[in-house]
């Protein structure tokens, strides 16, 4: 709900509410190697200040076996079926929103 709000993330025409999650690393490594790119830009992160603790999808399990780093089950249902697991990092409460430089952040930014 946070996210929501504070980003704004809800629909322009529809206004419903849009779904936000967890930074998925794994998702992140996939879309690297299919796409070929060696950067990334990190948007709304203002929007993260006062949440207590951030998780990071580090990992995919199916059935109970560890899925190697970039690795992306090739169906829906076994999509479906995957443990995604976490890592928690604490937050910060600092305003972050006129920051202009990596050195201005929190440390847990």
């Amino acid at each position: 709900k946070h996210l929501l709000d504070v980003g704004h993330e809800y629909g322009t025409t529809t206004g419903r509410p849009r779904r936000c999650g967890w930074l998925d690393i794994q998702v992140v490594k996939y879309a690297a190697c299919l796409n070929g790119y060696d950067s990334i830009n990190i948007t709304k992160l203002d929007v993260l200040t006062g949440v207590k603790e951030l998780k990071i999808g580090v990992s995919y399990s199916l059935h109970g076996k560890k899925l190697p780093p970039s690795c992306m089950p090739a169906g829906l249902e076994d999509l479906g079926a995957v443990n995604v697991e976490y890592i928690t990092l604490p937050g910060w409460n600092e305003d972050i929103s006129k920051c202009t430089s990596f050195s201005q952040l929190p440390t847990a930014a």
